[in-house]
């Protein structure tokens, strides 16, 4: 009977849990949700304020990786990364959906792949510095999500020079 009471006990713990596991941070605050619906209908602007969000959370990496006295300082990283990482995810998603909706992105693209080239640059200049020895335990904290961002950043890249490639080719075809 009490292994009985114990066992549904421990199911109702784990039933009511699984919600919240599959839970994410949003990686965008309110405002800049914001900013983005504004432009659903306009695909430069929306590709510009995505770099835009990404650049600046790659910026708060680097800030935080500089600052030997910030605390919590691999937990930060982290999360800024893995912030970075779904931004540049979504601008990926973003450019697809757009792709369907046959909307001319050259322009847009362009600029995705520009900064996604110093996006990869600086990703990896940021991995050279956190393997140094000194910073070996706060690496380990966000070592998986910088080779993920990492990652991410160059099949995105890869993504946005195929379909530019194709745009050119097809639009370019149509004037």
């Amino acid at each position: 009977m009490k292994i009985r009471l114990l066992t549904l006990a421990v199911l109702g713990v784990l039933a009511l849990s699984a919600p919240l596991a599959g839970q994410k941070r949003d990686p965008l605050n309110d405002v800049e949700s914001d900013q983005l619906r504004e432009v659903a209908q306009e695909p430069y602007k929306r590709l510009k304020l995505l770099i835009k969000f990404a650049t600046e959370r790659l910026d708060t990496v680097e800030a935080v990786q500089k600052d030997d006295k910030t605390s919590r300082r691999g937990q930060k990283m982290h999360d800024a990364l893995e912030d970075f990482r779904q931004i540049v995810d979504e601008l990926d998603d973003n450019i697809d959906d757009y792709v369907q909706k046959q909307s001319d992105l050259r322009r847009g693209l362009n600029e995705v792949i520009s900064a996604e080239q110093g996006f990869d640059s600086r990703l990896k200049a940021m991995k050279e510095h956190a393997q140094d020895p000194k910073n070996a335990d706060e690496y380990k904290l966000y070592s998986f999500v910088m080779q993920d961002a990492i990652e991410s950043v160059n099949l995105s890249l890869d993504d946005a020079k195929k379909t530019l490639e194709e745009q050119t080719t097809a639009l370019g075809k149509k004037k």
